[in-house]
């Protein structure tokens, strides 16, 4: 029961999170940047705490929160705009920074969390 009740509240927090942040409506370029922003940003934190914590938190931090903050379909949908509209160059440029910049900052808070 614990695990479960963990997990609503991570996805309640995590997808608020996400919901907010994406009225913020942030562009660079004429790109939306507000997925990446998060994508970047839940990659960094599941980096930092990977490994930490077990049971409830484990649920609360990754299933719940991380799983409903960072967004693949919201990144799919708006790669396939860019697409659909021809915008070859920025289908690249926004896939790849997606891709890349997650995985750096994951890469980057394990690091930070390892050497403190």
């Amino acid at each position: 029961m614990y695990n479960y009740i963990a997990l609503l509240i991570g996805a309640i927090a995590g997808s608020s999170l996400r919901y907010f942040i994406g009225l913020l409506n942030l562009s660079l370029f004429g790109l939306s940047i507000s997925t990446i922003m998060v994508n970047i940003f839940g990659s960094f934190l599941a980096g930092l705490f990977l490994n930490k914590f077990q049971g409830s938190i484990y649920i609360f931090l990754y299933i719940g929160l991380f799983g409903s903050l960072t967004t693949l379909s919201s990144f799919n949908v708006e790669l396939f705009n860019l697409l659909s509209s021809n915008l070859y160059m920025k289908s690249v440029t926004y896939f790849l920074l997606n891709i890349l910049l997650s995985f750096i900052f994951f890469i980057f808070g394990f690091y930070i969390i390892n050497r403190i």
